[in-house]
């Protein structure tokens, strides 16, 4: 192993990087789901591929004013937005991310009061689309997303982010009782419109859900000559429907940003006890990559019953076999977004001089 050293001057410059699109398509076609067997996929940070189950909502137009207002005082209900209140029990969640995941919840229950609030069939897009899909998100927004063929008053709600335009039919799709945008016109949305890392996210679950990234890239395509075409096309390009969680993916999005070459999503470890799979890695410098989240250390983190100081016993083994087979696994974690130098820095230690030395920041990637 070499020593530790820090990232190389280079990464403090904002070099344009060389990429060719068309070998990214050869090298990396879109990812399969990759799921153990018998694994059941459960909540993540903000959003996850599980079953999307969207609260139902109390109008109160439909109510008692006076007993909606007591309710609420009681604590029994909770105002989602406007006329619209769901059951506390609802949108509370105990748990680790219990803030990301009742956020969650209440924008998913604003999508459905909103449905039937609005004057007209709105066509819910972007990530309030992503979320009723399945898709992981970065972070969950703070307005509803949606698309309407007309201009909205200047009195209109400021919970609503609304974007013009009629839809062809073969762009709109139901979702859990709602028309939302079809993955494919969502995915192109979000790299369009987000932050890049917010988008890959969404991106990298929509692979993994079954999105196919020709028909994505088609699509932007018919699309030229809109603002942020080439960055949209190099999410799309950088997707990867093996990332199993939306931090996973943060934790590839500054490898690419840094201009480092494209790590392998779930790579295989053959060990003496097994295949085992690092969420990352780079099979040529026998390099694997995880990153600790402290949901499966906690009780009852990852689903009713489940006992952290097993999983922690488990891991242990885990990491023994993939080191005695070669393999070093370096970790990261959410605190690693205060000095994400550093945390490249660990990475690096294990790649050839040259290749870390070449490593230029990719202009289209901004700090996340």
């Amino acid at each position: 192993m070499r020593p530790l050293h820090t990232v190389p001057q280079p990464f403090e410059r904002d070099h344009r990087c060389a990429w060719d699109a068309s070998v990214h398509r050869r090298r990396y076609p879109p990812n399969r789901p990759y799921v153990l067997p018998g694994t059941l996929v459960v909540m993540n940070t903000t959003s996850t591929l599980a079953t999307v189950s969207v609260p139902d909502v109390l109008l109160a137009r439909e109510r008692d004013k006076n007993q909606l207002a007591l309710a609420s005082r009681q604590g029994t209900l909770v105002r989602i937005r406007r006329g619209a209140y769901c059951t506390t029990d609802a949108i509370r969640v105990d748990g680790p991310s219990a803030a990301a995941r009742e956020k969650r919840n209440k924008e998913l229950a604003r999508a459905r009061a909103l449905h039937t609030q609005l004057r007209s069939d709105p066509v819910f897009s972007h990530t309030t689309a992503a979320l009723l899909l399945g898709c992981l998100v970065w972070t969950v927004p703070d307005s509803t997303h949606v698309y309407q063929d007309y201009r909205a008053s200047t009195r209109s709600a400021n919970d609503i982010a609304r974007h013009r335009g009629k839809l062809p039919p073969e762009d709109i799709t139901t979702a859990q009782g709602l028309p939302v945008t079809s993955l494919t016109r969502t995915v192109v949305d979000c790299a369009l419109t987000f932050h890049p890392l917010e988008a890959l996210v969404i991106a990298d679950s929509a692979l993994r859900l079954g999105a196919e990234r020709d028909d994505l890239l088609m699509m932007l395509d018919a699309r030229t000559g809109l603002r942020g075409i080439r960055r949209a096309r190099l999410v799309i390009e950088l997707a990867d429907g093996g990332s199993q969680s939306a931090w996973e993916t943060w934790v590839r999005y500054e490898l690419l940003r840094a201009g480092l070459p494209r790590p392998r999503t779930q790579m295989a470890v053959q060990t003496e006890r097994g295949v085992f799979h690092t969420d990352l890695g780079y099979e040529q410098w026998a390099l694997g990559i995880e990153f600790d989240g402290l949901v499966k250390y906690r009780l009852d983190g990852v689903r009713p019953g489940h006992d952290p100081a097993q999983e922690y016993m488990g891991e242990k083994d885990r990491a023994e076999a993939i080191r005695r087979a070669g393999v070093t696994v370096e970790r990261a974690s959410a605190s690693d977004r205060g000095d994400i130098r550093s945390m490249l820095a660990r990475f690096t230690a294990h790649m050839p001089p040259d290749v870390v030395k070449r490593a230029r920041i990719n202009p289209l990637l901004p700090p996340a």
